[in-house]
């Protein structure tokens, strides 16, 4: 999942970002962790709080290092 990078690259902290999106700052740490898996709503106010899509959050990154496809 790229949110922590897409997050760094728009400047956003945990905690202004978690406020944006309506959710705790432990809970998107914990997403961007990969301890937590998000529902399909709170990855759509990551999403629009973040000024990108849903796609955008969850490419692999491998796939977006890489240019490749991520196999």
């Amino acid at each position: 999942m790229m949110l922590k990078a897409i997050r760094v690259k728009k400047g956003f902290s945990q905690d202004a970002l978690a406020q944006k999106a309506k959710m705790s700052q432990t809970f998107l740490s914990h997403v961007e962790r990969g301890k937590a898996d998000p529902s399909l709503s709170t990855l759509k106010r990551l999403a629009a709080a973040l000024g990108v899509t849903v796609c955008d959050l969850v490419r692999d990154e491998r796939t977006t290092l890489s240019g490749g496809r991520g196999d």
